[in-house]
Parts: C-alpha cells; structure tokens; sequence
C-alpha cells in the first residue's frame, strides 16, 4: 500500500496505505495532538457528498495534488474498474465554497477472513485546502454513508493520533482482527460501524492494493 495524505492534512509515505486507507495512511491533518486545526472562516462549513461521475477528473487531481507520486490517483483508478471493489455511494467529496472539489476519501471492499468490510483509503485533501477540516468532513460524512448503507465494520492503516477522532481503534488488540502483512498496531485500526463487535480474521484487501 502506498502512503496517503490525511485528509487535513500532512503527507505521509510509507509502508501501508493507512488510510487510507487502508490502506489508508493518511497523514493526519492537524497536529498531532488528536485534534482538528480550526477552519478558516472562509472554507467553513464544507460540504461533503458522493462523487459523480462528472466529479472522476477532480478526484484524480486531488489525488495526484496531495501525494508525490501518481499511485495513490491511480490506486483509485484501478478500485473504480473492479466490481468486486468499488461500493457505489461510497467515494466522497468535499466541496469548497465556489463548489469545487478539495477533498476525496474512499472506501472500498475488503473482508476479514470471508466476511466483508470496507477499507478506508485513500484520503487526500488539495494542498491549499489541508487543515482546514476537510479531511475530517469528508471522513466523517464517508463513515456516515457506510453505516447507512449497512456496512458493519471500516478498517483503516494510518495515523495513529487523527484516526481515533473517528472512532477508529487498534484493530489487532481490540477486535483481534490480523493485518496481511506486520504493520504497527497503533497505525492498523478497525471500526465498529453499527456497534456489534467485528468479526475476529485476517483483513483482505482488494486487488489493486497489491498486497498479498
């Protein structure tokens, strides 16, 4: 998995996607400290929504804006061609005040062991909208549509001090839950989005994550 940029926020590179994603790996907007930075008046309240198709060209620059190679953009690509992948009403975008999109966030089909879930990543905010809650509107306006939609559990692999803020807490230790490869447990998070307790297995992501 590739790193992905927190919606807020930071870039990050690295070892899975973390939140991305799941892979997601967001890097967490914001500072560190668990919290969202305050909103410009300016972008302020931002306006989450299920991309259309007219939105497909946006969510590729926000991609490619927010992270240092095409991978990410292209990771999302390819999850758009994949049936067995793609959830439709489960990409989102933020719009800016003039309407344009600033933030994507993905979630995707993954299981554990053979039931389904959703994978979160990747999250990516452009440049000149980062820490300015984007990330965190469209996330959470994301997580929304999933429980909506009957999804019962999300999985990310990010940063461990801004997911949480969702909800989000450590897959292995809480919920038993085993990553395909030896990634961090404070970055491998799981969320219950109906409130049962998920299901115990090893996560399988889609394809187009290339992992193994």
């Amino acid at each position: 998995m590739s790193g992905t940029n927190d919606t807020d926020g930071t870039k990050s590179s690295g070892g899975s996607e973390g939140s991305g994603g799941t892979p997601a790996s967001d890097a967490a907007p914001g500072n560190g400290t668990g919290t969202t930075p305050p909103a410009p008046a300016a972008v302020r309240p931002w306006q989450p929504r299920p991309e259309t198709a007219a939105d497909i060209p946006s969510v590729r620059r926000i991609n490619l804006a927010a992270f240092d190679t095409a991978a990410e953009a292209d990771l999302v690509d390819a999850l758009r061609r994949d049936p067995a992948a793609w959830l439709p009403g489960l990409s989102y975008v933020a719009d800016a005040p003039d309407g344009t999109p600033a933030a994507h966030a993905l979630l995707t089909r993954c299981h554990i062991d053979a039931l389904p879930a959703v994978a979160l990543a990747p999250c990516a905010v452009l440049p000149g909208y980062q820490k300015s809650g984007a990330g965190s509107a469209v996330i959470r306006a994301l997580l929304e549509a999933a429980r909506a939609a009957g999804e019962r559990t999300a999985i990310v692999l990010g940063h461990p001090p801004y997911y949480p803020r969702f909800g989000f807490v450590s897959a292995t230790a809480r919920f038993g839950i085993l990553p395909p490869q030896p990634w961090p447990d404070e970055a491998f998070m799981a969320l219950s989005l109906d409130g049962s307790i998920p299901p115990r297995g090893t996560v399988r992501y889609a394809k187009a994550f290339g992992i193994d």
